[in-house]
């Protein structure tokens, strides 16, 4: 019951995490042409694509792999400590 429970609260989560607007459309070209007229200025980064995953992105790609690593992590335990609830 408490891994039903548990399950339930993190795709709840995860819903209403993708579920949030977080930047509008109206923005999103203006980042766009931004990101592409200024990446090598603000980086120095000779690839558009590199200059975004590891400048501009550099947060959110560290998080991306650490909430990875975490659930490797929650789903190594749970299934050996199966019968343990």
């Amino acid at each position: 019951m408490r891994r039903k429970v548990t399950a339930a609260f993190i795709i709840g989560i995860f819903l209403l995490i993708i579920s949030v607007n977080v930047i509008p459309l109206e923005t999103s070209t203006d980042l766009f042409h931004y990101y592409i007229n200024n990446f090598k200025a603000d980086t120095g980064a000779e690839n558009s694509v590199t200059a975004i995953y590891l400048n501009y992105r550099l947060f959110d790609t560290f998080f991306e792999t650490l909430l990875l690593l975490v659930s490797v992590i929650g789903i190594i335990y749970f299934s050996r400590h199966e019968g343990d609830y």
